[in-house]
């Protein structure tokens, strides 16, 4: 019996059109009209951005609980409870209780834009008795350094007259922070090991730092990112001090407006986003039989090949060839050393971005037709 020719379809997710199952089922759909006898695998996938808790739904139970969001109002967030080396495990996006969409509801104010709803969601998977938390950290709508998040796990900030703080303020509290204490975070953390996933390598500050590179999205202008590095700055100077060691510049501290660094001086582990949730899911071992490779984004250029989702997924695939198909492409040489064989723009006509993102779905399956066209000239079906 003729074995049956293996695709992998491991897109990122279209964002604001498409989740990543959704791109994958459409490339899917698109190879199996042109090649109806192909075994075609569809992996959810995730970088530490948001939906990144897609990619562990099958191997485990969705719960919601009602936390606070971005500005204190009620929100239902959603975690992943399963089973990992044998420990109750638990993973949620960060976004899902102080995402830049709860901000948005809230007018972009992001001086008072807070993490608290994280800590609130973290010391209930604590409670849960979960041995292992995992946090996505991407697609905040906050610039506070993780105060928030801390504060309601049990950090104590003072300001200079010795006056406790109010963590939750938002990023307005970060430049009266003098001293702070974490007793409370060590000791609700004791024995629980906390992952945390990042999809920008950026450390706390400076020109690749949170405040500068991400909060204008998020309703800052000129003068008030200038603030918020300034007081980010001092709050990273009085955090490393208390841990000991320059935290801030690690990379990914500066991840979801400093989330990444304040939960790493409760003792959070970063890691890159995209190389975990594909050790996670098998991906490798998956490959490695493949014929083909399909991966994709909305926009693909030169930042792709600095870690992105996509090009993690054609580093793994080894010697598997990979195509990415992608919104708006913009050539690049760094794109094809030690990654993409080939890249093609789903666009087949003019249209507008709106236009574009509504037809993401069969675009997508258009695309994979004609790329599943390709394979079977090269090996003569």
């Amino acid at each position: 019996m003729k074995q049956k020719t293996k695709i992998i379809a491991a897109l990122d997710s279209f964002k604001g059109a498409v989740s990543s199952y959704e791109a994958g089922c459409a490339v899917r759909r698109g190879i199996q009209r042109r090649l109806p006898d192909c075994d075609v695998t569809v992996f959810s996938l995730g970088d530490g951005g948001e939906g990144t808790s897609a990619a562990f739904f099958e191997a485990g139970e969705v719960h919601s609980i009602r936390v606070s969001d971005t500005h204190r109002a009620e929100t239902d967030a959603i975690y992943v409870l399963l089973e990992k080396n044998g420990v109750k495990t638990a993973m949620f996006d960060m976004a899902a209780a102080a995402g830049l969409h709860h901000s948005r509801n809230h007018g972009l104010d992001i001086r008072s834009a807070t993490t608290a709803g994280v800590g609130e969601l973290i010391v209930h998977l604590v409670n849960e008795g979960c041995g292992e938390i995992i946090v996505g950290l991407g697609g905040s709508g906050t610039n506070d350094g993780g105060t928030g998040a801390l504060f309601r796990m049990g950090a104590k900030f003072f300001d200079k007259n010795g006056k406790e703080l109010d963590g939750t303020s938002g990023a307005a509290v970060l430049a009266d922070v003098v001293s702070c204490d974490f007793t409370g975070v060590h000791k609700l953390l004791t024995g629980i090991k906390l992952t945390l996933l990042y999809d920008v390598a950026v450390p706390l500050t400076g020109e690749f730092g949170a405040s500068r590179m991400f909060s204008h999205q998020k309703g800052a202008d000129e003068s008030t990112i200038d603030e918020l590095e300034r007081a980010m700055t001092s709050f990273a100077a009085v955090g490393d001090h208390a841990y000991g060691d320059a935290v801030s510049e690690r990379q990914g501290a500066g991840a979801a407006g400093g989330l990444g660094y304040g939960l790493s001086l409760a003792g959070g582990e970063l890691h890159p986003g995209a190389e975990y949730v594909l050790d996670f899911v098998g991906f490798r071992e998956a490959a490695a039989n493949a014929a083909l490779v399909i991966t994709g984004e909305g926009k693909t250029d030169r930042q792709t090949a600095r870690g992105k989702l996509p090009f993690t997924v054609a580093n793994y695939a080894g010697e598997v060839p990979t195509v990415c198909l992608c919104g708006t492409f913009v050539p690049d040489p760094d794109l094809y050393s030690g990654g993409f064989d080939a890249v093609f723009s789903i666009i087949n006509a003019p249209s507008s971005l709106e236009e574009s993102m509504a037809n993401t779905e069969p675009l997508l399956e258009n695309a994979a037709y004609n790329v599943a066209g390709m394979l079977a000239a090269l090996l003569k079906f």
